[in-house]
């Protein structure tokens, strides 16, 4: 399984470290949920059962569909900000409650020896993928791609040859 994650969405990509889009995601299913059997319920739900295998399952990216309208990006976006609200009310995430939380089937999020995630660089991971479907992220320097990690993000990595 990869440490890194690829977000991509229309032509524009970025890279993350798994267990922070891991724990953005499930925050990120959390907020989604509860909405997938009302008026958003078919897009949604979709989107819901996706993230819950990005979330365990980095190898698989992390799902943006380039087919989603305008009105479909707006409450993703409102939903992203509201995880990222969320998740600010907390400094950090102890590994042990990370690895108790039920994503998908009896898979978890794997903390990769971390003992406890900071939220801020997870908050930063949600501002990129809104700056991501906005179109307001901006370029990385020639030669090298953004990187969300868990430390302040995003700093940059080489692109591979």
């Amino acid at each position: 399984m990869s440490r890194t994650v690829a977000i991509e969405y229309r032509g524009r990509a970025f890279w993350a470290f798994d267990v922070v889009v891991g724990v953005f995601a499930k925050h990120l299913i959390d907020v989604a949920a509860p909405l997938v059997s009302g008026s958003h319920k078919s897009w949604l739900g979709e989107a819901v059962a996706q993230w819950r295998v990005n979330a365990v399952i980095s190898d698989f990216g992390f799902f943006l569909d380039e087919n989603w309208s305008q009105s479909q990006i707006d409450v993703l976006i409102e939903l992203i900000n509201e995880s990222c609200r969320r998740l600010g009310e907390r400094d950090e995430i102890p590994s042990r409650e990370i690895e108790g939380w039920e994503i998908f089937d009896d898979l978890r999020i794997f903390p990769r020896g971390l003992s406890t995630v900071p939220t801020r660089p997870v908050i930063q991971l949600g501002r990129g993928i809104i700056a991501i479907l906005d179109g307001s992220l901006p370029e990385a320097p020639p030669g090298t791609w953004w990187f969300y990690t868990v430390e302040d993000s995003p700093a940059t990595i080489p692109m591979s040859r």
